[in-house]
């Protein structure tokens, strides 16, 4: 697996005091990036901000999945259940999980 070069988590959105719909990504009180939605509908920006902190996370439980499937792999898997855990073993490569 490659090594993880992202912020560790728990990352968290914040409201943005200064600029309109725009919400920030944080970790440990660090802002990791702005989403701003004065082009789009402020709802949508958040539930986006909040898919984005929640990557950290959803890799560990991605992680966890893959290391309780990869043993069943050996009984024949269905063809989706066996190009899942190939996926998911191609985006742990990629962010290191």
């Amino acid at each position: 697996m490659a090594e993880s070069k992202f912020t560790p988590g728990p990352w968290g959105v914040e409201k943005s005091e200064a600029y309109k719909d725009t919400w920030r990504i944080t970790a440990d009180g660090q802002r990791l990036a702005s989403l701003d939605g004065d082009d789009g509908e402020p709802e949508e920006t958040k539930a986006n901000a909040d898919l984005m902190a929640d990557a950290p996370r959803m890799l560990e439980v991605l992680r966890a999945l893959h290391d309780f499937a990869l043993p069943l792999r050996h009984i024949g898997l269905p063809e989706a259940s066996a190009q899942a855990l190939a996926d998911a073993r191609a985006l742990l490569e990629k962010h290191g999980g």
